[in-house]
């Protein structure tokens, strides 16, 4: 079903202008539209709802269902009571008698008895049979290529036409759809309505069998479902009456459930088809869809339309799936078992047998799992096959489902929905392993040209070759030719059609410089998109879900797929998100037991653990933790308040997911002089926001300032770029570049395109995502024309405009500047701003010692005279951790190498570096 966000289909309607749509007025049939209330061309011809729904149909309707139980519960007696009349009465005489030919032409009260039971039997089977099939079936769907209404209708016009032209699609309703029609009828009286509109189908949906199982999917609250539907239908505008008819809004969701029937080739309208009909928007005016209280309510229930299209078509290919196998077999009695075509022209083909699988047969048994969507790549496909007769090659990642394709064009075959080119035909693919393997190339060039004359001569195959790459280079040495090349020659005559599979990567190192490029056309297989791979996430859910015993949520569903997308690009989709959601059941069912339900938080948690990034919902600790970064942050950097500000707000957004996710999380450029915390405040922010100061990727610019130094960054085809190949690795991370301004201005470029799309292509071609990383970037330039700002008394504010708008232009181009969320001006330390520092260094000295079982204490006036001997205007606190090493560290490790200090020792620094040792009492 298409987006029902999207205006992508042109309905036509004709509305009655009398009656409104509605069929009717005070109480009697409209005499314009005699009842017809709305219409919709259908290639040719009209249809409309002709079944009329109040009090006494709904009566007579219930009755009539009454009555056919009743006879049906009648004939049950009556056949079984035959059975049970014949096993008494001869159970005496022996029962093998009832195996002899001569018991059964012996006549007698008891066998007429039967006979007529069996009769009674086979009535009842047709009864039960006729009854779960509407009056007439929906129409067989014809390939158009589009629908033109009539220049000019009216209702007389419609009135002329014949009756076989008018399809009054009610006779196509399933029971229970007529059901639902009633039931939201019956919703409507109640209230008092003069309508049933959407609103009212809607609140009668839960109610049905499907509409529950996709609330339940969907994971609505009853309770606060039937409160907000309770207060919805009391805001209807219109007045109260006596008479009810269906809507013009509602008749218009009645017709356009026919058409979903009918685009899905469904015999008849069930449950499914009108709940994607009611969601779908594009029955609605732009009036009608600001005034829409379902896609309000559904906002309240934290849903949206997209949502539960999507559920809906969940059910929907469940349905599909049960119906394979019953449709399979039906379709596969006029399917040759044997290889041989209906005309039985074909030959058989023994030595191809022994070399590959048959797929036509495989789909016909039910054993492939059927293709969903791909419609794009399917005419691609039938286009070349149709037209030129090259042989067609399915280029597409591993996991992106080139495979599935096949199947999908091994089910259309075993239908025969296909192009007449591929009709009555097989689909044979080829094991290449097992085709080369074990033998010489003599030998295998052999086989393939034994095997190539089967194929032609059987004139009813269609040859499939996955991993066609394989053949390239397989050459014997007799005649100099590899099987490429004896393939390719093959080919040329035409003979028969052939389907390839390779990978990008192959496909351009491989196959574009060997013979076979030239008789293959490449169709491009991309990943699927979003709603696609939710789609197939859904029609593979089942088989986990009934190995653990769970079930899947719509939002596990989606966080897998939507997550999976985001974060993980070792794989492709829908590949990646069923491997989650394999993981999530496990865990499930080990964590909450069997028969739970897998929430979108189950699947956030295992993508967690994954990848390290933080996709979870944010609990109220998080919160609390989110809301005082800044102090967080300065347990460790000390000072620079602007920075930390600016940094934990764009931090906070990023969590709240309020960031625009096609672009990294964040870029700063930390602007300032050497050792005043800028890489400190890089690590601090990546302990914080990720997790580990680990999850922090270092590069020295001062190292790519060379031209040539970019290939080393993204690489350069035969080798990974450092850069790049960190990024895949760990995509999840803080990338911090030191001293920009030193790396080759083409390596700002690549980092212009990094801040302004989120990705950047390698050397091989391929695209790595930056969107999760947080990108800081340091820089000196302007550091001394900063400490004479702030010495003059100016303000970081006016310093860093001042910057921006004259010292940087000289490293920088303006646009480079622009693409940063953030300018950040550090200042110079003060001489109190470095005694914090050391007091934070002294505190892991302190920390180290108390893991020996050994107490440090440092002096106040100790840590002061620390932080004088190691400041320096120039160099910040950069000599301060040098001064701690030789004043503090080189002296504690001689004492403790030297026995001095023993476990439950204190040790007490003094100024001067003078240390004295308390020696604890012995035991």
């Amino acid at each position: 079903m298409a987006d029902p966000k999207s205006n992508s289909h042109d309905y036509h309607f004709m509305v009655c202008a009398s009656c409104q749509g509605t069929g009717g007025l005070d109480g009697k049939v409209c005499s314009d539209c005699r009842g017809l209330a709305v219409v919709m061309p259908f290639y040719g011809r009209f249809l409309y709802w002709g079944k009329t729904v109040n009090s006494l149909h709904i009566f007579v309707d219930r009755v009539i269902e009454i009555l056919n139980k009743i006879i049906n519960l009648i004939l049950i007696l009556i056949g079984t009571f035959g059975f049970f009349l014949l096993f008494y009465f001869d159970w005496a005489t022996g029962f093998d008698r009832l195996f002899t030919l001569a018991y059964w032409l012996t006549p007698s009260f008891e066998k007429t008895i039967f006979w007529f039971t069996i009769l009674a039997d086979l009535y009842l089977y047709y009864r039960l049979i006729q009854g779960s099939e509407p009056k007439n079936q929906v129409l067989q769907k014809i390939f158009v290529t589009e629908q033109r209404p009539p220049d000019f209708i009216d209702w007389a016009y419609i009135h002329r036409q014949p009756e076989r032209l008018k399809i009054d699609v009610s006779r196509s309703f399933s029971v229970s759809a007529i059901s639902l029609v009633e039931q939201s009828w019956q919703v409507a009286k109640n209230f008092e309505h003069a309508s049933v509109g959407r609103l009212h189908l809607f609140a009668s949906v839960p109610a049905f069998n499907d509409g529950a199982v996709i609330w339940g999917r969907l994971g609505i609250n009853a309770e606060k479902f039937k409160e907000k539907l309770a207060r919805a239908l009391d805001w209807q505008v219109e007045g109260r009456a006596r008479q009810t008819y269906l809507s013009a809004l509602l008749h218009k969701v009645l017709l356009v459930s026919y058409l979903e029937a009918y685009t899905e080739r469904r015999r008849k309208v069930d449950i499914p088809e009108v709940i994607a009909a009611l969601i779908n928007l594009d029955t609605l005016t732009k009036n009608e869809q600001l005034e829409d209280l379902i896609g309000k309510i559904l906002i309240d229930l934290d849903l949206n339309y997209q949502k539960m299209a999507n559920v809906v078509t969940w059910v929907r290919l469940q349905r599909q799936l049960r119906e394979r196998l019953s449709r399979f077999r039906h379709s596969a009695q006029y399917k040759p078992r044997s290889g041989l075509d209906r005309a039985m022209t074909g030959v058989a083909t023994p030595f191809l047998d022994q070399f590959s699988t048959d797929l036509t047969k495989q789909s016909m048994l039910g054993q492939l799992f059927p293709c969903i969507g791909r419609d794009k790549e399917f005419d691609q496909l039938y286009r070349v096959l149709e037209g030129s007769r090259d042989g067609v090659l399915l280029v597409g990642n591993v996991g992106v489902g080139r495979s599935t394709i096949l199947y999908g064009l091994a089910e259309r075959m075993v239908e025969e929905t296909v192009p007449a080119a591929l009709q009555d035909k097989r689909l044979v693919s080829i094991n290449v392993s097992r085709l080369i393997g074990g033998v010489s190339a003599e030998e295998a060039e052999g086989r393939l040209l034994t095997l190539a004359d089967e194929v032609i001569k059987s004139r009813n195959i269609v040859l499939v070759i996955e991993d066609l790459h394989n053949i390239v280079g397989v050459s014997g040495s007799g005649s100099g030719l590899d099987l490429s090349e004896v393939l390719a020659e093959l080919m040329r005559k035409r003979l028969f059609m052939i389907i390839g599979t390779t990978t990008p990567s192959d496909y351009s190192g491989t196959i574009e410089k060997s013979s076979l490029f030239e008789v293959f056309k490449s169709v491009k297989i991309n990943e699927l998109e979003i709603n696609d791979a939710i789609q197939v996430c859904e029609a593979k859910s089942g088989p986990i879900e009934y190995k653990n015993n769970v079930y899947f949520s719509y939002d596990s569903i989606e966080k897998s797929v939507i997550l999976t997308d985001k974060y993980s690009h070792d794989k492709y989709l829908p590949e990646k998100a069923l491997e989650v959601l394999e993981e999530v059941a496990v865990n499930v069912r080990k964590n909450k037991g069997e028969k739970n339900v897998v929430t979108a938080e189950d699947v956030a948690v295992v993508v967690a653990e994954k990848t390290g990034v933080k996709v979870t919902g944010v609990t109220q600790d998080e919160s609390k933790k989110l809301l005082n970064l800044e102090q967080d942050i300065h347990r460790r950097v000390i000072g620079q308040d602007e920075a930390v500000k600016v940094i934990a707000a764009s931090l906070r957004r990023a969590r709240a997911e309020l960031r625009d996710e096609k672009r990294p999380i964040s870029s700063f450029l930390f602007l300032g002089p050497t050792g005043v915390g800028k890489t400190e405040l890089a690590k601090a922010v990546s302990e914080v926001y990720f997790g580990s100061e680990e999850q922090m990727l270092r590069f020295d610019m001062s190292e790519f300032q060379e031209q040539s130094s970019i290939a080393r960054l993204i690489g350069n085809g035969t080798e990974p770029g450092v850069l790049t190949e960190a990024v895949r690795k760990t995509p999840y991370a803080l990338l911090l570049c030191d001293e920009i301004e030193k790396a080759h201005p083409d390596i700002l470029n690549l980092f212009l395109q990094v801040m302004d799309d989120g990705r950047l292509t390698d050397g091989s071609g391929e695209t790595i995502d930056f969107t999760n990383l947080i990108i800081i970037m340091t820089s000196n330039a302007g550091a001394q024309l900063i400490q004479d700002k702030i010495h003059d008394g100016l303000v970081i504010e006016d310093i860093k405009e001042l910057l921006i708008n004259e010292e940087l232009k000289k490293y920088y181009r303006p646009e480079f500047i622009n693409r940063f969320d953030g300018v950040i001006v550090f200042r110079p330390l003060t001489m109190e701003n470095v005694i914090q520092i050391a007091r934070l260094m002294a505190a892991k000295i302190i920390k180290r010692l108390a893991e020996k079982e050994i107490i440090l204490e440092i002096s106040d006036a100790a840590v002061a005279e620390l932080a004088e001997q190691g400041f320096d205007p120039r160099f910040g606190a950069r000599p301060l951790r040098r001064v701690m090493q030789e004043k503090v560290d080189d002296t504690l490790a001689n004492y403790l190498l030297e026995g001095k200090v023993s476990r439950r020792d204190k040790i007490i620094l003094e100024p001067g570096g003078q240390i004295k040792v308390e020696k604890a009492d012995q035991i």
